[in-house]
């Protein structure tokens, strides 16, 4: 529809409204009814209604030659003429002057249309103008149709195909349409929320005060050429804010309220996409969690609902993605879209890091990676032989974002994630060393591999018989966390598993009671934990008369010694004897001060020592090498310093390990 704002924008109309008169940029034109003389009662007027009706009130040239009497009866005329104008609800008035303002208008027709509420107008044009543009209205009329045709498509184009992907960058999107189609600024904010959408940036500073004076007088009227409409079903305090160029009109408002049911269903549509993508990572968190405890037959049938058939693989891999501080939900859609449903990617609740579990379904447990052109005890980039298309997309993924780096586990049965989650995060210790920051497990025997199984069964039969005797239900939700609870802290633990970092400890403390060794010890904890690996890996068999003859047996084989060797190989090529400093250290409780005391050297030189450590084995002591301890002092991490220490032991007997409890 045309209206009397769209004429008012069209420089060939030359319209203009009188001060003080109604606003009218709102009312429909649909014609124009040109009138001319003083004495207008002579003409009759017919149907008005939604017409814009032009006059020159004293004669049509320049000067004004009419008698005082016939002065009197055009003002009669002109008082019927807008008393039948506001009775058919005639668009607007419009004078004939010779220039714009209140003053060329005779102050009779101004005080009758101000009784009358009839909008009145002045145009600089003349009658006979008028009548020569009266006919092209027409033709405004299809512009103005075409226009906002134009504008509804383009609001269409903005949509996204699917519901799915609504979010906050479609607001934008519209929020850009609209403000190039009112040629203004456009706001779309929630108070909880804040700006969800603005053009153009500079828009909050505009709609600022604005939005305060609505908040303190909500039932204020605002400015004609602003506009705030709610977002229907996006709550009370969601609103779409308008400013335009002009005062609005049928076709702004039309535009206005479109945009904001637009806005209001992508507000909704996003919202609940949230809420789902919310729970779906949730039951994602919660099947791993469940990998981690050995419930794979629980993980499997949460997973069945949302990718059926992914966790139904015998083997997995799982891969550890650092985004360091970067924003962990950039490279999280990154990831999901890689993987698709091939894999099942959830977000770390402990770390700043991306868990992948992998299933691996061309390779058996146990398989390594091709070492032949990688460096030495790591592999980088993916597995020979054994192409992984997960893990090539996440390699592509990590080596486009500088500060990202990504470890990767050797192939695990399903019911061993936790041991490939170490794994992989002992690989990502070592990846931002590579070139393309991407470290796949040691191809290196693990120290489980290489000992004797009868020998190594039976002796973790017997350290931890207190723990294997117990009911089924309770021995394995004890096993699992000492096992984790071992590895990373215990405030990780409880995230990791989805039990509270108090509930770890809890179980650890019980655990240790029922073995009867102290906990403190990091000796004791680091024999626990590699009865533990013998436990998964191998099982345990009838118990032995003698633990500490079968440890001396188990660790003694010529096997576990070139591993022992091979091992701490990279240690030797430092001057500096570095396995010395690594036994003090361990005998001494990881106590960089008690250690540095025992070697007669400075902590920093200790620190010192550590630090190159680390690297050549390729474990993290972690260590917090800036104090004497730990963070957490009561809580150590095995995973680098439980090979550490029985490398040591097996190749030069220190330090001494305990092989067996001691009661009471």
């Amino acid at each position: 529809m045309l209206t009397l704002g769209d004429l008012c924008a069209e420089p060939d109309f030359s319209l203009r409204i009188v001060d003080g008169s109604l606003p009218a940029a709102d009312r429909v034109v649909d014609a124009v009814r040109v009138l001319r003389g003083t004495l207008w009662h002579r003409d009759p007027l017919g149907d008005v209604g939604d017409e814009l009706v032009v006059i020159r009130p004293f004669g049509d040239g320049p000067a004004d030659r009419q008698s005082g009497e016939d002065k009197d009866k055009a003002k009669q005329a002109a008082e019927r003429l807008l008393r039948e104008l506001a009775r058919q609800r005639a668009t607007a008035l419009v004078v004939a002057v010779d220039r714009h303002g209140a003053a060329s208008v005779p102050a009779a027709i101004r005080i009758s249309a101000a009784r009358l509420n009839l909008p009145l107008l002045t145009t600089t044009k003349s009658l006979q103008q008028w009548s020569e543009l009266a006919p092209r209205l027409r033709e405004y009329r299809r512009r103005h149709a075409e226009w906002q045709a134009e504008q509804l498509a383009a609001l269409l184009h903005r949509l996204p195909d699917r519901l799915d992907d609504a979010d906050v960058a479609v607001m934008q999107r519209v929020a850009d349409w609209l403000a190039a189609a009112l040629e203004g600024e456009v706001l779309v904010s929630d108070p909880q929320r804040g700006v969800l959408a603005a053009a153009p940036t500079t828009a909050p500073v505009t709609f600022a005060p604005l939005l305060m004076a609505r908040s303190v007088e909500p039932s204020g009227a605002p400015s004609p050429n602003t506009r705030f409409v709610p977002l229907a079903g996006a709550g009370s305090g969601t609103v779409l804010a308008v400013t335009a160029r002009r005062p609005f009109d049928d076709a702004g408002t039309d535009l206005t309220r479109h945009a904001a049911k637009v806005l209001g269903l992508i507000d909704q549509a996003g919202r609940r996409h949230h809420q789902v993508a919310d729970t779906v990572r949730e039951l994602k968190l919660s099947a791993f969690q469940l990998l981690m405890i050995g419930e794979e037959a629980a993980a499997q049938r949460v997973m069945a609902p949302l990718a059926p058939g992914l966790l139904d693989m015998e083997s997995v891999r799982v891969y550890v993605i650092d985004c360091a501080d970067e924003d962990r939900e950039i490279t999280a859609r990154l990831g999901e879209r890689a993987v698709a449903d091939h894999a099942l990617l959830v977000r770390c609740p402990v770390f700043n890091h991306l868990i992948v579990v992998d299933p691996a379904r061309d390779a058996a447990p146990g398989n390594t990676y091709d070492p032949s052109d990688m460096p030495s005890g790591m592999a980088s980039g993916t597995p020979s032989g054994t192409t992984s298309e997960t893990a090539e997309a996440l390699r592509r993924i990590v080596t486009s974002l500088p500060s990202h780096r990504m470890g990767g586990s050797r192939v695990r049965e399903l019911g061993d994630v936790a041991d490939a989650y170490e794994e992989a995060r002992n690989a990502l210790a070592q990846a931002s060393r590579l070139p393309d920051r991407v470290a796949l497990a040691e191809d290196r025997m693990h120290l489980v591999d290489v000992l004797p199984p009868k020998t190594a069964r039976r002796w973790a039969g017997t350290l931890l018989h207190p723990l294997l005797t117990l009911p089924m239900s309770r021995r394995d939700q004890l096993l699992r966390t000492l096992d984790l609870g071992l590895e990373v802290r215990h405030k990780a633990a409880g995230r990791l598993l989805g039990i509270h970092r108090n509930t770890v400890t809890h179980r650890m403390n019980t655990c240790f009671d029922l073995l009867g060794l102290d906990r403190d010890s990091v000796l004791n904890q680091i024999v626990v934990s590699g009865a533990l690996k013998i436990v998964i890996a191998h099982g345990h068999d009838d118990l032995s008369t003698d633990p500490e003859a079968d440890f001396v047996a188990m660790v003694s084989v010529p096997e576990v010694r070139a591993w022992a060797e091979s091992f701490l190989r990279p240690l030797k090529d430092d001057p500096r004897d570095l396995p010395r400093t690594l036994r003090a250290w361990l005998e001494n409780d990881t106590h960089v001060e008690s250690t540095a005391t025992a070697l007669d050297l400075s902590p920093a030189t200790v620190r010192a020592h550590l630090r190159t450590a680390a690297p050549l084995i390729q474990r993290e002591l972690t260590l917090d090498l800036d104090g004497d301890t730990l963070p957490d002092d009561d809580e150590h991490v095995l995973s680098g310093v439980r090979p550490l220490a029985f490398a040591l032991h097996a190749t030069t007997g220190r330090p001494l390990l305990p092989s067996r409890p001691v009661h009471g």
